[in-house]
Parts: structure tokens; C-alpha cells; sequence
């Protein structure tokens, strides 16, 4: 099962991807308008996160962070593994295998990745977000860096295609007027901002698989 779902991912994400629009239906009306009125500049910074999928309880899972609380931008957070483009790094592939070892102790070498989204320019860091997907033959032995990771998130995917874990809340960040934003439900958990962008355009690859064994799973779970 595992193996079919993987083989079948891989071949949408050589296809068009949904791009924008699906990021955008996760978005905010006050992210609208930073892309709108924000555009990237040479001064803009690059980032690789990695959507990790593994086998796990007959079915297929992922993993999300919890960021530790601090004075950074996205400090306590709900958010995907990854981090900022080091000049060593190969590539923006690399750089997410990198930060998914350094922040929850999975080694790159144990990742095969299968492609990448569409990347997200984030106004408020001044980073576009380069997302890798990528698969473990097995559950990973998760070890957390509790310097930036105050919890691991694992979840069954499932979860991230059930309509009724899309939901809205009042969200004030950055001491701006309150503004109302979506946001996905994940195991009590609200994913919200560029990572629930992120999970958005991969929730509509997944709709698109026809053989996907998660079909049918989001009503029985």
C-alpha cells in the first residue's frame, strides 16, 4: 500500500502543480495583501522544509514541529521541518534534509525525496520557502532538538483531507489589529500561516490521486 501511494505521488509531482491558488485557499486576507504589495527583493533569504511521510500503524503518516518559545518571528509555531539556505548546502533539497536531521534527528540519508511544491514567498521574514517531499521506508526514530523543537507532531494524513479540520479563528501576530485567518485542525493542533499554505497545495496533489489508499480513510478515522 505504502509503496503503491508513494509511486503514485511521485508521478503527480512531476505533473503541474496547483501552485498559488491552492496555497492562497489557506491564506489570509492580510497575507493576500503582502503578496499583493510585497514583493520578493534581493534581500530576500531562502529556506527548505520537508514534508516527511512514513508507514506507520497501517497507514501513512507525517510529522509537524512545535517550535520552542522565543523572540523569532514564528516562535511557538506549529510548523514543518527546515530552515535557512547555508551556503554549503548543495541545494534547497539539501537544506531541508539538513534542518530535518538537525531538528528532529532523522538522517537525510535515510530520505528519499520524491520532489518539491511550489515555493512561498513569506513578506513579514523576508524568506521564500522552498518545500521537499520526501519518504522513510519505516517509522523514524524522531530525537528532537529541544533548542528549537519544544514537541514533535505526528499525524496521520488522513487528517490533513478531512474538510471539517479546516476551520477559522481570530489570530494577532506581530502586534497587528486581529484579523480572522483559516487554519487546519491537526490532532488539536492549529497549523496556520505559510505552513498551513504549504500542506494546502500538497492536500490538493493528494485529492488527485486516484489510488491513493488515504481515499475513503479521512470518514473512518
Amino acid at each position: 500500500m505504502f509503496e503503491r501511494f508513494i509511486d503514485s505521488l511521485k508521478t503527480a509531482l512531476t505533473n503541474s502543480l496547483p501552485g498559488e491558488k491552492a496555497q492562497l485557499l489557506m491564506g489570509s486576507g492580510i497575507r493576500m495583501k503582502e503578496l499583493r504589495f510585497m514583493p520578493m527583493n534581493d534581500s530576500t533569504k531562502k529556506s527548505g522544509v520537508m514534508i516527511l511521510l512514513y508507514p506507520y500503524q497501517d497507514s501513512i503518516f507525517s510529522a509537524l514541529i512545535l517550535r520552542t518559545k522565543s523572540k523569532s518571528k514564528h516562535s511557538g509555531q506549529v510548523a514543518l521541518p527546515g530552515g535557512k539556505y547555508e551556503i554549503t548546502d548543495e541545494d534547497l533539497i539539501q537544506t531541508a534534509l539538513r534542518e530535518t536531521n538537525e531538528e528532529i534527528g532523522v538522517d537525510g540519508k535515510t530520505i528519499h525525496v520524491i520532489g518539491q511544491l511550489t515555493p512561498l514567498y513569506i513578506p513579514p521574514s523576508n524568506f521564500v520557502v522552498f518545500p521537499s517531499v520526501g519518504y522513510t521506508e519505516s517509522k523514524p526514530s524522531f530525537v528532537p532538538d529541544r533548542r528549537e523543537v519544544s514537541e514533535i507532531i505526528e499525524y496521520n494524513l488522513s487528517e490533513l483531507l478531512k474538510e471539517e479540520n479546516v476551520k477559522t479563528k481570530e489570530f494577532n501576530v506581530r502586534d497587528e489589529a486581529t484579523f480572522v485567518a483559516p487554519y487546519f485542525d491537526i490532532n488539536s493542533y492549529v497549523v496556520w500561516g505559510a505552513t498551513a499554505m504549504i500542506l494546502s497545495e500538497f492536500k490538493e496533489i493528494l485529492k488527485k490521486i486516484d489510488n491513493s489508499p488515504l481515499k475513503g480513510m479521512e470518514y473512518l478515522l
